[in-house]
């Protein structure tokens, strides 16, 4: 049985995921059911998905909610899209993180410690270097996260993946190559840190009023007090996994 077959008898009921309201319409719907074609069927990676216009007519969906599903699905490095090819199966490590995949909050196998000295390293000169040189696009994509997140405050899958997304958003908006890359090279570490820092914090609306900080701080073109905001911020993420090993 090929994949494309596999379309309609795979497809989830409307109950079966909640995602954001901000998200395209379906677009959780879209996400539950590529994660089901994967997993119950034990495609394995390099696996050709269907195009997106194949799955948004089997799912009676448009072709955004498919595209903002892949692209969940990309940032955990569970499917890649390979330009005028189509998009593949990557990964399946990726399905133990994020949205309504499978969660848990056991640490990952890395020092957690050590990987936020990285992040303190690079991510407050990057707000500072966003609020200098973001574009207007580029600040509406940090904000569309992190208007995802106070619409859902009280979610700790919700943080899961859009606390990544946020920090990603704005490493790509300081604009330099060379930066990006290495946060490339940490995505793994970086996503796998939040499925356990996002499910362990004892404050959510907290952190979502940091990345608020951040934000506007960026938004104003203020390079100093966003690399504050930033170091601030990480400071409290510390805190929380020092107080969280102590249990």
């Amino acid at each position: 049985m090929n994949v494309s077959s596999l379309l309609e008898r795979l497809r989830p009921t409307e109950t079966e995921v909640q995602f954001p309201a901000r998200y395209p319409a379906f677009a959780g719907r879209v996400l539950q059911y590529i994660r089901n074609l994967i997993e119950q069927e034990h495609l394995e990676p390099g696996t050709k998905l269907p195009p997106e216009r194949v799955l948004a007519a089997q799912l009676k969906v448009g072709r955004p909610a498919v595209r903002e599903a892949i692209k969940a699905l990309s940032m955990l490095d569970v499917l890649e899209s390979r330009r005028g090819d189509g998009t593949y199966i990557k990964s399946l490590e990726g399905l133990s993180v994020g949205g309504s995949l499978k969660t848990g909050a056991t640490e990952p196998d890395f020092d957690m410690i050590e990987l936020l000295e990285v992040r303190k390293m690079f991510e407050p000169r990057a707000a500072g270097l966003a609020a200098a040189r973001a574009t207007g696009k580029q600040l509406k994509e940090i904000e569309e996260e992190l208007l995802i997140q106070e619409a859902h405050s009280d979610s700790h899958t919700i943080l899961e993946l859009h606390d990544y997304r946020f920090h990603d958003a704005i490493i790509l908006a300081a604009e330099n190559q060379i930066l990006n890359e290495i946060a490339r090279m940490l995505a793994p570490h970086l996503i796998k840190s939040r499925q356990f820092t996002a499910r362990t914090t004892p404050d959510i609306p907290k952190v979502v009023r940091q990345h608020r900080t951040i934000f506007e701080a960026i938004r104003l073109g203020e390079s100093e007090l966003a690399e504050q905001a930033m170091r601030e911020h990480l400071q409290t993420v510390g805190l929380d996994l020092i107080s969280e090993r102590r249990r």
